[in-house]
């Protein structure tokens, strides 16, 4: 199958999305399929040896300070969009996945689909919120506008999780489900990395943190419990890892004088972050929205056996069922008592900490690999595929691929 995958974000940039684009190339690439990648234009970006051909599009950097700074903007470069029909014409792709839904990139993308007859798939990852009430009712405006106007060109859209199927819903309305399916994803890296790493359950130097401190993911609740067990561990360490866009974390970590045992770090390159995951005695990772997630770094310390804990509710995976205190540990904003306990009973058995990670590590292992991932995306392409073919609009003569 030839397989076009369009994105905002690639590496060098450091993001979910990001890695998770890469890793999918390489997983459709690996089980056979001709891939080749669109994205932006990057002032950092290095000659890439790649398997895949990778062409990028004009774009201006536009950071949003305090909430993006990796925002680039494509569509207002009118050549971009004869740039990517002269790619869709050149590579003749069986579809086009574009990943996520709300980056510019998007409009000449269904430009260059609808013009050359090509199904459209869109995989969303990211949910549009915010705290405030106001900004959140903007955001959702401009979500149903925009990004209404963008899943209306698609022909399916995949879920990360059961999360996004749920804002989906809530933002775009229950028609919107007919076109949505879930397919998981995988860590970032080689397996081996992961796979051979032997967690040391008897240390208990520090927790880590992982992911961009945004108001979303502010980190206050995991501060203000760190806080209460320094009462019975003085000697624990809390790291946070991802670049500071939300002030007021940094001012609750002075207001508790807390700057020599919560360290912030800002964003590091993978391999530390995996380095510093690997000599925690868990990782924490909570969303503070309407909307929670797992996200990459907590999947790549469950991948090294490493205790997780996430207000993730049980289910968030579909097939795959989390388990409170049996491969991860659940915790809400709502019980600081319970969480509190928890924590001391976890920091007190390195016994209890090798069973849920371990439970994790099996989990992850077995329904969040990329060879899967892969698997599974190629059936909801064929899927596509095949009915874009009934379709009479489409005109289209495309096989379906085995």
């Amino acid at each position: 199958m030839k397989i076009l995958i369009v994105t905002g974000m690639f590496p060098p940039i450091r993001t979910g999305t990001s890695f998770y684009t890469k890793n999918l190339a390489d997983s459709l690439l690996k089980l056979g399929h001709k891939v080749t990648l669109v994205t932006l234009e990057n002032s950092n970006q290095q000659k890439q040896s790649s398997s895949y051909k990778i062409h990028r599009l004009k774009a201006f950097h536009f950071p949003l300070k305090n909430y993006f700074k990796h925002l680039r903007v494509c569509s207002l470069y009118l050549t971009n969009f004869s740039k990517m029909d002269e790619i869709v014409k050149e590579d003749k792709p069986d579809i086009i996945l574009l990943v996520n839904h709300y980056l510019d990139i998007a409009f000449p993308t269904i430009y260059a689909a609808r013009k050359n007859k090509i199904p459209l798939v869109v995989s969303v990852g990211t949910q549009l919120q915010s705290l405030n009430f106001f900004r959140s009712k903007v955001l959702n405006f401009f979500d149903k506008l925009i990004c209404g106007y963008i899943f209306s060109k698609t022909q399916k859209i995949i879920s990360w999780d059961k999360e996004i199927e749920r804002y989906l819903k809530d933002i775009h309305g229950e028609k919107i489900l007919e076109k949505n399916t879930i397919v998981n994803f995988g860590v970032n890296g080689d397996l081996g990395t992961y796979l051979n790493h032997k967690h040391d359950y008897r240390n208990v130097q520090q927790i880590v943190g992982v992911g961009a401190i945004i108001e979303q993911r502010n980190f206050h609740f995991i501060i203000r419990i760190f806080h209460e067990l320094l009462k019975s561990y003085p000697k624990l360490k809390l790291k946070i890892i991802g670049h500071i866009y939300y002030q007021k974390t940094v001012f609750l970590i002075k207001s508790l004088k807390l700057e020599k045992k919560v360290i912030l770090t800002g964003e590091l390159p993978h391999e530390k972050v995996l380095k510093e995951l690997q000599k925690s005695v868990c990782g924490w990772g909570t969303l503070t929205g309407e909307y929670v997630g797992l996200g990459t770094s907590n999947l790549e310390a469950m991948m090294m056996g490493v205790p997780v804990i996430s207000n993730i509710p049980s289910d968030l995976l579909g097939q795959a069922e989390l388990i409170d205190m049996e491969n991860y540990i659940f915790t809400d904003s709502c019980s600081t008592g319970q969480i509190l306990d928890k924590m001391k009973l976890i920091l007190s058995s390195h016994k209890l900490r090798r069973r849920i990670g371990q439970n994790g590590k099996k989990l992850v292992v077995k329904y969040m690999n990329w060879p899967k991932v892969g698997k599974d995306m190629i059936k909801v392409f064929n899927q596509v595929i095949k009915g874009y073919r009934k379709d009479p609009k489409s005109n289209s003569k495309r096989k379906e691929v085995k």
